[in-house]
C-alpha cells in the first residue's frame, strides 16, 4: 500500500502537528510516542517529490489539549517516520466518525476537532494552513489523563472514502444542506433584471389624482368621440407619423406663444398642488479622500480626489472571481451598457381612456433628457409597470446619470384641466 501527501506536509516546526486534506493517511515525527510496532510497512510518495520506502506502520500516543482539559491522543495506523513533526490526515480522522472543521474562523469555519466523545480539540491557523498542538507524552501522564482515539485501529485502507460524486445526476441536491447561505442575485445569467412588474392588461389604473370627471357635459362629449371612430383612427395614424411632426424649425414656432400662455393660465392651479407635495432632494455625503491613502500609496490627496472622478465605484462590492484576466464583460451587468451621459427627467402622464391600437394603456411615462432634450415615451397599464418602462429606456438609450422626478401626480390634473378650457 502507498501512502500519499502534499508537497508542504513536513517541515521542522514549532507550530504544531499539520492536519491535512492532502494526505490519505498519517506520518508520525518526533512528537509522539510509539506504543505498539505493527507487521506492516508503507510507501510514502509526494514529501519533497521524493519517495519514503518501507515506512513501518505503528501506533502512538501523544499529549493535547481540549476544551476539557489536557488528554492522551491514541493515534493508530501511522507510518513512522522518526524525524520533523507529525503529519495527520484529515480523511484517517474522520473515518473514525471524528469531524474536522479545518476552515479558519476568519472564512466562516470552526477551526475545532470534535472528536466521538464530544472532546473538542483547537485547531491553529498559520499561514493558512490547519495545526494542532501535540506533545510526546509521559508514562504518568499516560496513566492519569482522559484517552481521546483519533483513528481507527486494524487496517487502514483509504479507498474506503472512495466516492465519485459527479457519477450521480442527484448530486446537487446531495450536498446541498438547509442552512447553506443562499445568493439570489435580482439580475439573471444574461443581465436581465428578474422581477420586472407583469402585464396588467384590461385592469382599472389606480390614478393617484382621483377619479374621472363625472360632469355631463365631459360624458356628452365621449359619446361624440364613440360615434366618430373613423375620425379617431385617423387622426391616430396621423400623430404617430413622426417624421412629419417632429422636425425642428428653430425658435419662434408657431405654437410657442400659443403655449407659453396656456401654461400661464395653468401656473395658478399648479402652485397649489406644488405646496402640497413638496419636491425631495437627496445630497451625496463627501469622500473622505485621506483614509484612502494606504491603497493609493499615500500619494497626495489631490490625486486620489481626481482618480475617484475619473473612474466609476459603481461596481465596488461585486465578486469578480478568480480568473479575472480572462473574463470579456463585467460581472456587473450595470457596466455592460452604453451610458447616456446626461441626467433625465421622468414624469406619469394619465388619460380617461385607454389608447388606441394599444393593449389598453391609460398612462404613460415620459423621460426627457436634460441636455439632448430627447424625450421617450412608453405606455403603461399600470403606474406599477415604472420598472419596466425604465429599464426599456435604459436598453435603448443608455443608462442616464440621474433620475429626476418630482413625485408629484398632476399629469391627470392637467390634462383634465387642459380638456374643461
Amino acid at each position: 500500500m502507498k501512502l500519499r501527501a502534499s508537497n508542504h506536509a513536513i517541515k521542522r516546526s514549532k507550530r504544531g502537528t499539520l492536519v491535512n486534506r492532502g494526505a490519505n493517511g498519517g506520518i508520525l515525527g518526533n512528537d509522539a510516542k510509539v506504543i505498539f510496532r505493527r507487521n506492516k510497512s508503507v510507501d510514502v510518495t509526494g514529501i519533497d517529490n521524493h519517495e519514503l520506502s518501507s515506512l513501518p506502520m505503528v501506533d502512538a500516543t501523544a499529549k493535547t489539549l481540549t476544551d476539557k482539559g489536557e488528554v492522551i491522543l491514541i493515534l493508530r495506523n501511522y507510518a513512522y517516520h522518526r524525524a520533523n513533526r507529525t503529519h495527520n490526515s484529515s480523511g484517517q480522522i474522520e473515518c473514525y466518525q471524528n469531524r474536522v472543521y479545518d476552515g479558519s474562523i476568519k472564512a466562516g469555519g470552526r477551526q475545532v476537532i470534535v472528536t466521538r466523545d464530544g472532546y473538542y480539540i483547537p485547531i491553529n491557523i498559520i499561514r493558512g494552513l490547519p495545526y494542532i498542538q501535540m506533545e510526546p507524552n509521559t508514562t504518568e501522564e499516560f496513566d492519569k489523563l482522559p484517552h481521546v482515539v483519533l483513528t481507527q485501529g486494524g487496517e487502514w485502507d483509504p479507498s474506503v472514502l472512495d466516492h465519485i460524486l459527479t457519477d450521480d445526476e442527484d448530486w446537487a441536491n446531495k450536498v446541498k444542506r438547509e442552512g447553506d447561505p443562499v445568493y439570489e442575485s435580482p439580475f439573471d445569467l444574461r443581465g436581465e433584471y428578474k422581477h420586472r412588474e407583469p402585464p396588467t392588461i384590461g385592469n382599472t389604473i389606480d390614478c393617484p389624482a382621483g377619479p374621472p370627471n363625472e360632469d355631463p357635459d365631459d360624458i356628452e362629449v365621449n359619446f361624440h368621440k364613440v360615434d366618430a371612430t373613423r375620425e379617431i383612427y385617423e387622426a391616430y395614424h396621423q400623430v404617430t407619423n413622426l417624421n412629419q411632426i417632429y422636425v425642428y424649425e428653430g425658435e419662434g414656432m408657431p405654437d410657442d406663444d400659443e403655449s407659453d400662455k396656456h401654461d400661464d393660465v395653468l401656473n395658478d392651479d399648479k402652485e397649489d398642488e406644488i405646496k402640497a407635495y413638496p419636491p425631495t432632494e437627496t445630497k451625496s455625503k463627501p469622500i473622505d479622500y485621506s483614509k484612502y491613502c494606504a491603497q493609493f500609496l499615500h500619494v497626495p490627496i489631490e490625486k486620489i480626489r481626481r482618480t475617484f472622478q475619473a473612474t466609476t465605484q459603481n461596481a465596488a462590492h461585486v465578486v469578480s472571481g478568480g480568473k479575472i484576466q480572462q473574463t470579456l464583460k463585467s460581472p456587473n451587468p450595470a457596466l455592460n451598457i452604453p451610458r447616456r451621459n446626461e441626467p433625465v427627467a421622468t414624469d406619469t402622464m394619465f388619460a380617461d381612456v385607454a389608447a388606441v391600437d394599444t393593449p389598453g394603456y391609460t398612462c404613460a411615462q415620459i423621460f426627457v433628457g436634460r441636455s439632448s432634450l430627447l424625450a421617450d415615451a412608453y405606455g403603461m397599464v399600470s403606474t406599477n409597470e415604472f420598472v419596466n418602462t425604465l429599464l426599456d429606456c435604459i436598453r435603448d438609450r443608455g443608462a442616464m446619470d440621474k433620475l429626476i422626478s418630482d413625485c408629484q401626480p398632476r399629469g391627470h390634473c392637467a390634462s383634465l384641466e387642459s380638456q374643461r378650457r
